[in-house]
């Protein structure tokens, strides 16, 4: 016999309630008329109610199918997980490099991250079918729905934002003033609490800052964001520059130009390919070029971020819920979910 959540089951179950249906709307006719055959209404019924059957079962199918997902997920998240920590009582408690080195053969769906420099040692597996994600961790011993940090979850790719001092968190060294004297501000930032200020200091000339902001491969599009504020009149450009080994400038696309800023945080956006030869961005923002330019005029700058690809997505770090760095905090890559 079938279960009773089978999709078998159900088409049968509902295909048998419609025979019924039928064989009691012709024996009716029959004793009323004598004739055979079904009028347009009745047919319609049957239309409708076939509709209803099959809308219902398609529903519960789905749900079906959703616990399937979400049932793999947790069997092979907790699989992976036995490996892991086998491998660990072999190996003096360190967690291995890969799944591979704990015998995971299949590791389809499956993300690893690991830190065996750190006490107490960490490590957090997710597994993920469809849009459906389960993590185990050092500190997370049964699956969890969602996805452990720095992984993707639920669907949704894990991605990595670029930049190695993205909110200047921990220093503002790197950032080179243009026609402007930099400071380093401690609370009201975008991202977290500190910024870069540039202040003008000639009245000559535009004014702003540039740096060194990310490692890139040449050939592939890259996106990078900014927010800003400032009480200048305009944004003279925000410049993607393509700098090569050597530290020479190849390229300088225009990201934005001519941007009225405001008094208030304010993201812009834009995205550029690598072009040959080239081996690091650099972002350089200039204020307008007019002699109008008065020494009371400053702009803020924080929250970069530069992902690969061509994607728009909202700010985030190693500081952001479910995101890790790569490195040292505050100073490095970090990666996640996308916010």
């Amino acid at each position: 016999m079938l279960p009773d959540h089978c999709f078998l089951t159900l088409f049968c179950r509902h295909f048998i309630v419609i025979g019924r249906m039928w064989a009691q709307l012709k024996s009716q006719k029959h004793t009323v008329t004598g004739k055979r055959g079904f009028t347009i209404v009745e047919l319609l019924i049957v239309i409708v109610v076939i509709g209803i059957l099959a809308a219902i079962t398609i529903v519960a199918f789905n749900g079906v199918q959703n616990k399937a997902k979400a049932s793999a997920a947790q069997s092979a998240v907790t699989q992976a997980n036995k490996k892991v920590l086998a491998y660990a009582a072999q190996n003096a408690d360190m967690y291995p490099p890969n799944l591979a080195a704990a015998d995971v053969t299949n590791t389809e769906g499956l993300q690893y991250n690991y830190n065996n420099g750190v006490s107490p040692r960490t490590y957090g597996i997710t597994a993920t079918n469809g849009n459906f994600s389960y993590y185990v961790s050092n500190a997370t011993t049964q699956p969890t729905s969602g996805g452990y940090a720095g992984h993707g979850a639920n669907g949704a790719t894990a991605i990595t934002n670029l930049a190695t001092n993205p909110s200047f968190e921990s220093t503002n060294v790197g950032v080179n003033a243009y026609n402007a004297t930099n400071t380093w501000a401690t609370t009201g930032g975008f991202a977290g609490a500190r910024y870069v200020r540039a202040t003008r200091s000639n009245t000559t000339g535009s004014s702003g800052l540039w740096m060194n902001v990310a490692t890139i491969e040449p050939g592939k599009d890259y996106t990078l964001s900014i927010a800003l504020r400032g009480n200048v009149n305009t944004l003279r450009d925000i410049n993607i520059e393509w700098i090569n080994p050597a530290g020479t400038t190849m390229v300088s696309r225009s990201m934005l130009s001519t941007v009225a800023p405001t008094t208030a945080w304010a993201v812009y956006s834009g995205t550029a390919m690598a072009p040959a030869g080239s081996a690091i961005l650099r972002l350089a923002v200039y204020t307008q070029s007019s002699s109008t330019g008065a020494l009371t005029d400053y702009a803020d700058f924080d929250a970069i971020m530069v992902t690969e690809g061509s994607g728009q997505y909202s700010y985030a770090d190693g500081n952001a819920l479910n995101w890790v760095w790569n490195g040292t905090q505050n100073s490095s890559t970090s990666t996640g979910s996308p916010l």
